[in-house]
């Protein structure tokens, strides 16, 4: 017999990323829109609630408060089920559970039965770090600022939320009870998305060959300054959006005297049109520089943005000061986005952690201002707050602090999927 020759056996490489699925990329991004449209839909109703039950602007504040702080608490344990289960089965579950609290809302009577719905609607706006997880699972790091700008875009959702509230409660839902059909609409949208995200969607072919443990997944959040140092930049980025679709409505109806229908349909939902129109831009900007020196231009901006904010010197002035910060936030979220695949393996558990506190900057923001106004009679420390965490980004950015010694994830030598430390061994 012949000599047996011994033939190597090369094991495929399960971590190929895959190239990208728009159906994915899309279908995510309208359900994205979706879920904060009814994230929005209280911002909306919170002006109505000022004059139908005589609710006072600081109630009315810490009730638009409730979403963002649900959504904060929830955005993390999402991100580590989806890493875990893909992000065609949790966001499915999620729009699906979003239809409870909706009819719940037909029934609301009262401040804190208000109160109890508003939460619960916060996992309207925790379907962005689902749908990041999944969307980011189709697309190689080096397409990721893009296909993930694009999904941001979604934010816009919250602009259809308040316009469409307003114009149904004012125009088409007449009568003492009428508004309240407003949920069942929503909860038959929510319900129908949930049918097309579980048969139009798929995870990614690679999915099932990870073998990823829980622990693996918290490690994460104890490998060091990195983590949080980009969690702060989404705190403030994202922040911008969540702070501001929760509170302007009411700071321009209560300190300019802007009437509810103005407030909700005309000069809040720019600001969130302004936020999902640059975040492709932030992305494809990200995608083809360093993220940071985009980020220097950007937060720099909008620490100057944040102080002529707090000087709230008229209404005109205002606008601009926070159209702008809009339009600079957009695209700084994007670009911190960007830096989380970059610098982690497991996106979907980072990107909940940044979620987290995207959605709690808008709760903790709206609750110091609504502070400020009842302790100071006025709105000034709360934006002067604000101005001084622009600063702290701004800061980040520019002098890299915790960076400079932690290599990216794309400059490690191929198969190296160690989780980041401090030092970036």
């Amino acid at each position: 017999m012949g000599a047996v020759v011994k033939i190597p056996v090369i094991a495929a490489d399960v971590t190929v990323e895959p190239s990208g699925n728009s159906r994915v990329l899309w279908i995510s991004s309208l359900a994205f829109a979706l879920g904060f449209a009814v994230w929005g839909m209280f911002a909306a109703l919170a002006p109505f609630l000022i004059k139908w039950y005589d609710f006072s602007a600081t109630q009315v504040l810490i009730l638009t408060a409730m979403e963002p702080f649900f959504a904060a608490a929830v955005s993390i344990p999402l991100g580590i089920l989806t890493d875990k289960f893909g992000g065609r089965s949790v966001f499915t579950l999620l729009l699906l559970v979003l239809t409870l609290p909706l009819l719940l809302g037909y029934f609301a009577q009262g401040y804190y039965t208000f109160l109890l719905v508003g939460t619960l609607l916060g996992l309207g706006g925790a379907t962005f770090v689902v749908g990041n997880a999944h969307v980011s699972s189709w697309y190689p790091k080096s397409k990721q600022g893009t296909a993930l700008g694009i999904f941001g875009m979604g934010n816009v959702g919250i602009t259809v939320g308040m316009v469409t509230v307003t114009f149904l409660v004012t125009r088409v839902l007449s009568g003492p009870d009428g508004w309240r059909l407003i949920f069942p609409i929503f909860a038959s949208a929510t319900f129908l998305m949930a049918l097309v995200y579980w048969f139009f969607t798929s995870d990614p072919p690679n999915r099932k060959l990870k073998k990823t443990s829980l622990r693996e997944i918290f490690a994460v959040y104890r490998s060091g300054a990195v983590v949080w140092l980009v969690t702060y930049l989404y705190w403030v980025s994202f922040g911008t959006l969540t702070f501001f679709a929760s509170a302007m409505s009411i700071y321009l109806l209560d300190q300019w005297h802007v009437d509810a229908i103005r407030a909700s349909m005309v000069y809040t939902p720019p600001l969130v049109i302004c936020v999902a129109a640059t975040r492709p831009l932030g992305g494809w900007l990200a995608d083809r520089s360093d993220p940071f020196r985009i980020l220097r231009w950007l937060f720099g901006i909008m620490v100057v943005l944040a102080l002529l904010m707090t000087l709230q010197i008229s209404l005109p002035v205002q606008l601009v000061a926070m159209y702008g910060l809009a339009l600079m936030s957009g695209a700084a979220a994007a670009a911190v986005i960007k830096l989380i695949p970059m610098y982690f393996v497991h996106v979907g558990a980072v990107s909940g952690l940044a979620k987290a506190a995207g959605a709690a900057c808008g709760f903790a923001m709206t609750m110091i201002l609504a502070m400020s106004k009842q302790l100071l009679g006025d709105y000034t420390l709360g934006f002067a707050i604000w101005a001084l965490m622009n600063v702290a980004a701004f800061y980040i950015v520019l002098s890299r602090v915790g960076f400079r010694d932690t290599k990216p994830l794309i400059e490690r030598p191929s198969g190296t999927r160690e989780i980041l430390t401090a030092s970036g061994a």
